[in-house]
């Protein structure tokens, strides 16, 4: 269990909340060291709402109860955090300020990652994918370069990976699934349409559907047997494309090593292989 990053969470939901659970959020995001010793009854008093909110907001966090939201809460309080993002770029800023707030904005969103990412969803992921005849993978614009080099470093190790940068196409394609293969979504906003329509496909196939998006009940999430949840990210320039492609980017990377890991022995040649054969042609 990852038992950091409560404060986060609770940001990153505040606003799809509804009023009784937004009261319980707002009291801990502004009063966090009071709420580490409080009670489930005195927080609810505390806040002007009831335990059962508490527990509605627990669950909508996917944290086993209010035990759980406590401890995390409490590490983000004693580690004393710095998530103080930079400011908002705009139009007419020096190239060194939005070189120095590209990499601060990112370096913060590397390091909330870890915050909201599910470690047994990284794990059943993996063991998915491994297990799978056939791994279909969707996303378009900024979400369809991410697809992409999943695809890529899925075919290097020898697994059979599926992306069609046509999203009719990747819908046809979840319809060839069947039990036992996976399909991967990438949407940040977790409300594309076409990726939805694939992945309702998949499910329909018999896939299991794993989606990386960002911490929300969003329409991909609902949909998806497996999450992967990235952080929100701050508006750059009104486009926050930049920091959630590399978001998602990383989860890529952490699935991807966790595969080689769990199966190093029988992928080294591969890799070997495919890496010489691009030298050989470059």
């Amino acid at each position: 269990m990852n038992l950091q990053g409560g404060l986060i969470l609770l940001q990153e939901v505040m606003g799809d909340l509804p009023t009784s659970e937004r009261k319980v959020a707002r009291f801990i995001l502004d009063n966090p060291r009071r709420f580490v010793s409080l009670t489930i009854t005195e927080l609810a008093e505390e806040s002007g709402t009831s335990a059962a909110g508490v527990v509605r907001l627990c669950k909508r966090l996917r944290m086993n109860g209010f035990r759980e939201l406590k401890l995390r809460i409490t590490m983000d309080v004693s580690q004393v955090m710095e998530n103080q993002r930079a400011l908002q770029i705009a139009p007419g800023v020096p190239l060194e300020e939005i070189a120095r707030s590209l990499v601060h904005n990112n370096g913060v969103i590397l390091q909330d990652i870890l915050k909201t990412l599910d470690m047994d969803s990284a794990k059943r992921s993996v063991e998915a994918i491994c297990a799978a005849r056939k791994v279909d993978i969707y996303g378009t614009g900024a979400s369809g370069v991410v697809a992409h080099e999943m695809t890529q470093k899925l075919l290097r190790i020898g697994i059979s990976a599926s992306y069609h940068q046509d999203a009719d196409l990747q819908i046809v394609s979840a319809c060839g699934l069947a039990p036992g293969d996976a399909a991967i979504a990438f949407s940040y906003s977790g409300e594309n349409r076409m990726v939805n329509s694939a992945v309702n496909e998949a499910k329909t196939s018999g896939a299991t559907t794993i989606s990386v998006t960002r911490f929300s009940h969003n329409t991909l999430s609902d949909l998806s047997d497996i999450n992967l949840f990235v952080p929100s990210t701050e508006p750059i320039l009104r486009d926050g494309r930049i920091s959630s492609r590399i978001a998602q980017l990383v989860i890529v990377d952490i699935i991807f090593s966790g595969i080689v890991a769990e199966h190093s022995d029988g992928l080294k040649e591969k890799l070997a292989r495919t890496y010489g054969a691009l030298h050989e042609h470059a």
